[in-house]
């Protein structure tokens, strides 16, 4: 288990709500009270933290905006936690986002104004605004990877790009095709070479492919079950089943970190 645990700071940096010490944490700013419970408890054992913008309200069809004042809310979180650990700890907070995967052009304003404009708008408005460690992200279309290019085009025109230095692929949380995934990683990888890069909701089944391309990427997926060694076919119900579930998982990311990436076989491109 040792030696597993060695790998935990290898990169790519996997960041997850953990039922144990683990030291790169994700909180959910839709439901902070867990995550800032576990940075308390085990705040000697945290080297970074990234604070999720909480997008999944958008499942919600009838949602189109965040609520009002909602970056208030993420930049109080912010500070609270910065305040919470020690200085050396790393914290990044999403400046707001809004995904087309979820519900295709929901949240379009119209063909000029789409939800990477949108997001575009966000990042340029609140990081003007705000002097805080902000973790950028990168929209697009539903299974269009090559629209992530229009997003980072408009980043390149404002400056965004050659300010920050923390990006992260946000429309691939619910996305399965192994292709579009990875070739959307792949473009932003080419644009963004010398950035440091987070994909939100990476599948494990897809890591092998990626793990080459990213520097982080976050997941909940541990609360299922991922070997049948753990004689299991439900999501973990109490705390032993956390911790054992979580080990599992993440002792199948560290063999996955220690193997040779995979080489994705494609028959032509995605647009």
């Amino acid at each position: 288990m040792q030696k597993n645990m060695s790998l935990v700071d290898l990169r790519p940096i996997f960041y997850t709500l953990p039922p144990k010490p683990y030291p790169y944490i994700l909180i959910n700013a839709n439901n902070p009270s867990v995550g800032l419970s576990c940075i308390r408890k085990y705040r000697k054992n945290i080297k970074s933290v990234i604070i999720d913008c909480g997008i999944e309200i958008f499942r919600d069809i009838k949602v189109k905006d965040y609520p009002k004042n909602w970056v208030n809310r993420l930049i109080r979180l912010y500070y609270y936690v910065k305040s919470t650990l020690p200085e050396n700890v790393e914290v990044f907070v999403t400046c707001p986002d809004y995904c087309d995967d979820y519900y295709p052009k929901s949240l379009w304003i119209n063909d000029e104004i789409t939800n990477i404009e949108r997001t575009v708008q966000n990042v340029i408005n609140y990081t003007g605004k705000y002097n805080v460690n902000w973790l950028i992200s990168i929209q697009g279309w539903y299974k269009k990877p090559n629209s992530v290019l229009r997003c980072i085009k408009l980043y390149r025109e404002y400056g965004i790009i050659k300010e920050f230095n923390f990006f992260a692929v946000g429309n691939l949380c619910v996305e399965s095709n192994k292709k579009i995934i990875y070739q959307t990683i792949s473009l932003v990888r080419k644009e963004l070479r010398n950035k440091r890069l987070h994909i939100f909701g990476l599948k494990l089944n897809v890591f092998p492919l990626v793990k080459h391309l990213i520097d982080s990427f976050d997941s909940m997926a541990w609360t299922r079950p991922v070997s049948r060694k753990l004689c299991a076919n439900w999501s973990c119900k109490n705390k032993e089943e956390r911790i054992r579930f979580f080990e599992t998982w993440l002792n199948r990311l560290n063999q996955l970190k220690s193997q040779t990436s995979l080489k994705l076989k494609t028959e032509g491109d995605v647009k």
